[in-house]
């Protein structure tokens, strides 16, 4: 096929929906089960998590101070399951052997905040998505792609990662290959539910940068049922062009065709409904 450039497996930009689900709404296995039914991959030991929770649950009374039991559920969890960092991964992945990559690594100290009822915003742009906390004590920025200094926890440094995660700079880790930069510069809240549509976005990206469309098609309709943003509708409209451009069979054409303007359409008519409210 032609017309095909590699895009990153990054975070979908959501509408401005407020902070992350408040705490104690759904317990962590109800994330589990959503995200790793999202990927279709078995979790070979269940009871792991929550036995490292209840772990961190007996030493929650030794810290008097909330940000001190933060630092302390950071590094424990950067030993327990970050343990090999990569930009390909599912969330199965990461319970399964410590396979990660930023938007896992967050979602799993989002899940863990809210467990905890700490309270947190998980904030994505661009290329990057991190998890802020904030505690009795003052917010943290929880940085799971750096286990040495991604407990942040003063105000001047924490303006300063952020500064830099909002340049929305494009790090390309292979120089020789063509990467997609965004038409756009995002910086926006996401909550637990909406995690769920970025796995989505990011499954559709590894289908299309395999040039595997059927999946990559019916992964963005997910996505797009639950995110209805600009770089949905960015890509599906990428996608489409591939698909126009590709030798395919007519009707297999016509089809994927079809498929991808109702995404669309559905995006445009939902941006449309939630701008009018």
């Amino acid at each position: 096929m032609r017309g095909f450039v590699l895009f990153f497996f990054v975070p979908v930009l959501a509408l401005a929906q407020g902070p992350g689900v408040a705490p104690g709404q759904k317990d962590v296995m109800h994330y589990v089960n959503l995200y790793s039914a999202a990927d279709q991959q078995v979790i070979t030991s269940p009871a792991e998590l929550p036995a490292f929770i209840g772990k961190l649950e007996s030493k929650r009374e030794n810290f008097k101070r909330e940000k001190s039991f933060v630092s302390y559920l950071f590094t424990k969890t950067h030993q327990k399951y970050l343990r090999h960092y990569t930009s390909y991964c599912s969330f199965s992945d990461l319970l399964n052997d410590g396979t990660y990559n930023c938007l896992t690594g967050t979602a799993l100290y989002a899940l863990l905040l809210n467990h905890f009822n700490i309270e947190y915003r998980i904030i994505e742009t661009n290329y990057h998505i991190f998890v802020i906390a904030e505690t009795q004590q003052g917010s943290v920025l929880l940085e799971a792609t750096d286990p040495a200094n991604g407990f942040v926890d003063n105000d001047t440094e924490i303006q300063k990662r952020i500064a830099t995660y909002r340049e929305n700079i494009l790090q390309r880790p292979v120089a020789s290959k063509s990467y997609y930069d965004f038409n756009f510069d995002l910086y926006n809240e996401v909550t637990l539910d909406q995690v769920l549509g970025l796995l989505y976005y990011n499954y559709a990206v590894v289908a299309y940068n395999k040039q595997e469309l059927v999946r990559t098609i019916s992964n963005l309709d997910k996505a797009v049922t639950l995110y209805h943003s600009a770089r949905v509708e960015e890509f599906s409209r990428i996608v489409l062009l591939s698909v126009l451009e590709s030798n395919l069979d007519k009707a297999i054409k016509e089809n994927y065709v079809r498929k991808l303007q109702a995404i669309r359409k559905r995006q445009v008519d939902v941006v449309a409904h939630a701008s009018v409210h």
